[in-house]
């Protein structure tokens, strides 16, 4: 009779163990897919931040290339120098100067 309930007993704590190790490893199992979801997550962000890093350095460097063919354009053709109203020429009208017909 007490070998049959050792028995027993024996069963009893080998499927308890083995229950607690299904445990134990679907726990491990969660935590896993958690870290590569993380992992995901993180390497998805910093793929973000690195596309836009790439475009405000190249909105930077289209910026300075107009600034620098701005700088360029004004050094070679200078802007009118305003003041004077213009035109006239050395004061003669159509005639010469001579005051018509």
């Amino acid at each position: 009779f007490e070998a049959g309930q050792a028995l027993a007993a024996e069963k009893k704590a080998r499927r308890e163990a083995e229950r607690r190790a299904r445990d134990a490893e679907a726990a491990l199992s969660a935590q896993a897919a958690e870290a590569a979801a993380e992992r995901a997550a993180a390497a998805a962000a910093l793929e973000r931040a690195r596309t836009e890093a790439i475009a405000a350095a190249q909105q930077a460097d289209s910026a300075q290339q107009g600034a620098a063919q701005e700088a360029a354009r004004s050094a070679r053709d200078p802007p009118p120098v305003s003041g004077g109203g213009g035109g006239g020429g050395g004061g003669r009208g159509a005639c010469g100067g001579r005051g018509g017909l």
